[in-house]
């Protein structure tokens, strides 16, 4: 695992200025983004002699020894001098199986006590916190655990940095994140965060209105320091535009080079006119220029870059190939800027083409050498390549193959010589084949590529990935065809292997949801015929008591009343979770009775209008098709119920002559995009109701739209109609 993390970095150099008493967070997007900050930060507390301490996530800590390797720790000795200690969430956050506040207080005061106690200079932490998504008690105090950090930490000799994925905690706590950390880490800058709330104010009354007074006196200062950065701006730009005036109205290409930061300052716009590359494309990589220039030129040019950076004003010649093929000649001279004191910090440079004069000079004799020059690396390439080249004529009929081509169909190259490309194809590939040859020979396409079996000369096949292109002749016209041939046999047996796991996986899935159904049924049935009706009995019991129960207390006969009140309520109650698992108008009487009954139900349990399109007369599908329409409709019902805040719900069941639609369609607020994805991607816990409607879907055959927006979301089931095979 590669970290892009070097000790000149910007980042490193602001990881560096941290300190004890020091309380931030590193807020990251990805695996990489994550261990660019978390590991310089414990390196650089070990260079210093502080005892680090790393909390791990379930699963991460290989990752993180290996990432803290790469970067040059020798963990097993740092653990060994105890100088590094990797833990798990439950030896720390979860130490009695819950998270508790003064508990952690606790802990960090002795850990900083004790790591004192064996000399080290102070105790440097960090901690992952992706294990919070799985949930655990006592969570709800971890932004009061946030908030009150910070105070803890200004009376220990010790500094936290806490860790959280932007793409796995709803920004609600993303932002109370940033509100209880002084300091903030964000693609790859350490900054001062002015919207830090003390934890008086995070946790005290009237955090609102005390938040606002904050904000509004930061605004004004704000506003102060823009107003004088704007009017020193102005008198900078009227500077630098007479500058850039002069510049950009010479015809060479004009640069300024920053050596010490190794970056270009200025480039005039003449560069994309000349070289072909965007000026943006220099500002972002000072070096991008060496892409453009020739391979037989490029290593001069580099040591020449390197003189000039010494200080050493440079004249060279050289040669750029442009994207859009064409080659310049250029001159290029530097001369470095002296400064008052110090080496050299600042390089000037002119760059100009002189394509033309370079040909009336000595045009033969380059176009001779460059020849000569490309012949002799296309024969080093060709013969030595590890991936097999072909070459054949227009016809179709092999003329060469290197030594790669050769052993993977086991033909030398005179036997090879003898066939075609149809000769060593599989049937089955053939019209492919034509058909890439038809797009290379006659419809000018420059490069095409196949997957395709080839035959072995001991009669089996192998799969290729081949790529084609056209070398022209004198006159521009097709003249060879060029493949590059790569074995990828074993990827195509993979993915069969793969194709065939996910069938397995698919079915497997069908048959738990089978077994989920006849569970439910099973159990709504023996609550229907068991328990209910011995609620029943027991009831009947009660109101034959009742009617002798002159001889009993008031307090008994009240108690008497309130058991048979109880009982009806039982009754209801389990008759309605009976109906809830499996309605048995389901079965009975098919799915549109279900809808009717289940809407009217879900209506008056939760107070939302549900309209119902429904046909009037309607072919009865599967059974397991109507449940699985039917367990949509119910989860897409408790899904607006808990999630959408809306009033009303509309069912709509529709079919034609090949497909079933069902749409459940809401007004209320709808699923933000990136949840909605994130939902459909099936990751994490949120969408797993979802995950499961599609599911369902899938294993019909058919597929799961969701459609949502500021006006509502809209669910839709279209499933193909199974034709009878009479």
């Amino acid at each position: 695992m590669a970290l892009n993390t070097t000790h000149d970095t910007a980042l490193w150099t602001a990881l560096e200025q941290l300190a004890p008493h020091d309380h931030l967070c590193s807020i990251y997007e990805s695996s990489e983004e994550h261990l660019a900050v978390a590991i310089p930060f414990i390196r650089i507390g070990l260079d210093r002699g502080e005892k680090c301490i790393y909390i791990a996530d379930d699963g991460t800590e290989a990752a993180v020894r290996e990432a803290m390797s790469v970067e040059g720790i020798d963990v097993e000795r740092a653990i060994a001098t105890d100088s590094l200690v990797l833990a798990g969430k439950e030896a720390a956050y979860l130490k009695h199986g819950f998270f508790d506040p003064e508990w952690m207080f606790t802990f960090w005061a002795n850990a900083t006590a004790e790591a004192m106690s064996q000399g080290f200079s102070a105790l440097r932490a960090t901690g992952e916190t992706e294990w919070m998504l799985r949930r655990a008690r006592g969570l709800e105090r971890w932004m009061e655990y946030e908030s009150r950090l910070t105070h803890m930490l200004a009376d220990l000799n010790c500094l936290a940095l806490c860790q959280y994925n932007r793409q796995l905690f709803p920004p609600e706590l993303i932002l109370d994140v940033i509100r209880t950390h002084p300091m903030v880490i964000y693609r790859g800058g350490v900054c001062r965060n002015m919207y830090h709330v003390p934890a008086d104010e995070f946790l005290g009354p009237n955090q609102t209105a005390r938040e606002v007074e904050r904000l509004l006196t930061n605004i004004r200062e704000r506003e102060e320091v823009e107003s004088t950065l704007r009017q020193q701006r102005n008198e900078l730009w009227d500077s630098e535009e007479r500058f850039r005036q002069i510049a950009e109205s010479i015809r060479e290409v004009f640069w300024l080079w920053n050596v010490v930061g190794d970056r270009i300052t200025f480039v005039s716009p003449k560069y994309e006119e000349v070289f072909g590359r965007s000026c943006a494309s220099l500002y972002a990589n000072s070096r991008s220029f060496l892409d453009a220039i020739h391979i037989d030129d490029r290593a001069r040019v580099e040591a020449a870059a390197l003189r000039s950076r010494a200080g050493t004003p440079i004249d060279e010649r050289y040669r750029i190939l442009r994207p859009d093929g064409s080659m310049r000649w250029i001159r290029s001279r530097t001369f470095p800027v002296p400064e008052p004191t110090g080496p050299i910090t600042r390089v000037v440079g002119v760059a100009e083409d002189i394509t033309e004069a370079e040909r009336q000079l000595d045009d033969l004799r380059l176009a001779e050498a460059a020849l000569r020059s490309s012949e002799e690396r296309w024969r080093l390439v060709f013969e030595n390549s590890a991936i097999g080249i072909v070459l054949a004529d227009p016809a179709g009929k092999i003329v060469e193959a290197n030594r790669a081509f050769q052993e993977l169909l086991g033909y030398s190259n005179q036997e090879l010589k003898t066939f075609t490309y149809v000769d060593i194809t599989h049937e089955a590939d053939l019209a492919r084949s034509a058909e890439v040859v038809q797009q290379l020979m006659s419809e000018g396409k420059r490069e095409v590529q196949i997957e395709k079996r080839y035959r072995h000369k001991d009669g089996r096949f192998i799969w290729v990935l081949a790529t084609g292109t056209v070398i022209p002749g004198s006159d521009r016209s097709p003249r060879y065809m060029l493949g590059l041939v790569e074995d990828v046999t074993d990827r195509k047996i993979a993915e069969q292997e793969l194709d065939a796991s996910v069938s397995q996986l698919r079915a497997l899935a069908g048959r738990l949801m089978h077994a989920q159904d006849d569970e439910r049924r099973r159990i709504a049935q023996m609550l229907h015929e068991t328990t209910a009706q011995d609620l029943a009995a027991l009831k009947m019991h009660l109101a034959r008591l009742n009617r002798t129960a002159s001889h009993l207390s008031d307090s008994d006969r009240d108690a008497l009343t309130e058991s048979i009140s109880l009982a009806e309520q039982s009754i209801t109650e389990i008759r309605t979770l009976s109906y809830l698992l499996h309605p048995p108008f389901l079965d009975e009487a098919g799915l549109l009775s279900a809808l009717r009954w289940y809407a009217a139900g879900f209506a008056e349990r939760s107070g939302i209008k549900v309209d119902l399109e429904l046909p009037e007369s309607f072919e009865r599908p599967p059974l397991d098709t109507e449940t699985a329409l039917f367990r949509i409709v119910q989860e897409s019902l408790i899904n607006i119920h808990r999630h959408a805040g809306s009033v009303t719900a509309r069912i709509r069941l529709s079919r034609d002559a090949e497909t079933l639609v069902l749409a459940i369609e809401d007004r209320g607020h709808g699923i933000p995009k990136a949840s909605l994805k994130h939902i459909m991607s099936g990751g994490g816990a949120v969408g797993v109701g979802i995950a499961s409607m599609c599911e369902r879907i899938e294993q019909l055959d058919g597929r799961l739209e969701i459609e949502s927006g500021d006006h509502g979301t809209t669910v839709c089931a279209r499933l193909p109609l199974v034709k009878d095979a009479g």
